[in-house]
């Protein structure tokens, strides 16, 4: 089983909170992670309603520090590929259908972010911060818009996507027919989004209620009618293993390293890689989480990585 070697780094949270780590804590954390064999970082999102990963004249946000800067030089100084976030505004509907301003500021915030840091050695990709999980025509505008832009700007540059299972969303279809509206609806997106080349589904979410289904519900089937979409689109296809648990009632607490493991190992012959959300909070041991740190523990010894107290 291959070993987790990519994390999202969320400094712009949704529902998890700051570290408000400085550079001697984020470079301890690089290091962390350099010796846990991550080589590929994606800043979650570039900025959430009024806060932003660095000062933006495209977005109006001045008064915060430029983290998008020491990002890159941590992941340039520890070998890493640094994915560079599109805006999310936080107020998408649930289908998207209200695309339209979102990509308007899109089109003046993207090439802002070439002209600081394009040239920048780490900056390897792009990542498509909204999430979703079906097919609609919203969706389909912004991740064929969005791709293209990025394409436009840096040809060379993959750009990275991670949509959730839509379990939830089709609660009410049979496992057969929500397996089968999933591959369809992603076929459909794919083709429709040729600039996106990578695809890493959130593997923690393929529970139509967490409360009484198990983690891995529907996983395999899932993760085979992923690959069979990636496959027919020419996507490559990662898995996002999720290191926290959504099952409890408050947001959110590490993984138990056995639903971990059981999800890897399910996802594992489909993907070219395993991703995480998100190493920093849920997997390092120097989160302020204690299970945090067991977590590392365990799966440190399955792979045979350096513990923190390794010499």
């Amino acid at each position: 089983m291959k070993p987790i070697t990519g994390t999202f780094l969320d400094e712009i949270s949704w529902d998890i909170p700051s570290w408000n780590w400085g550079p001697a804590q984020w470079r301890r954390e690089f290091d962390t992670m350099k010796a846990a064999g991550i080589d590929t970082v994606i800043i979650i999102r570039a900025s959430l309603r009024d806060m932003a990963v660095f000062p933006s004249e495209a977005l109006g946000i001045r008064d915060v520090p430029d983290l998008a800067q020491l990002f890159l030089d941590e992941a340039h100084r520890c070998g890493m590929k640094l994915y560079f976030p599109s805006h999310d505004s936080g107020m998408l509907d649930p289908a998207w259908t209200n695309w339209r301003p979102d990509w308007e500021l899109c089109q003046r915030f993207l090439p802002e972010v070439m002209e600081r840091y394009g040239g920048h050695p780490a900056f390897h990709g792009w990542y498509i911060a909204p999430e979703n999980c079906f097919r609609t025509q919203g969706v389909a505008e912004i991740c064929q818009r969005y791709s293209s832009l990025m394409k436009e700007l840096a040809p060379e540059k993959p750009v990275l996507i991670s949509p959730w299972y839509p379990s939830d969303v089709y609660e009410r279809l049979s496992t057969e027919e929500r397996i089968a509206r999933f591959r369809e609806d992603w076929i459909h997106l794919l083709a429709q989004a040729p600039g996106v080349d990578i695809c890493a589904f959130q593997d923690g979410s393929c529970t139509c209620r967490p409360e009484r289904q198990p983690v891995t519900y529907e996983l395999d089937q899932y993760i085979k009618a992923a690959s069979e979409a990636c496959s027919e689109t020419g996507t490559t296809l990662w898995n996002n293993a999720e290191t926290f648990d959504r099952r409890h009632p408050i947001k959110f607490p590490p993984h138990d390293w056995r639903w971990l493991h059981r999800k890897m190992a399910i996802t594992d012959p489909y993907v070219e890689k395993h991703i995480t959300f998100e190493f920093s909070h849920f997997l390092s041991p120097n989160s302020c989480y204690p299970s945090a740190g067991m977590l590392y523990e365990r799966y440190a010894e399955h792979f045979s990585l350096p513990t923190k107290g390794d010499n």
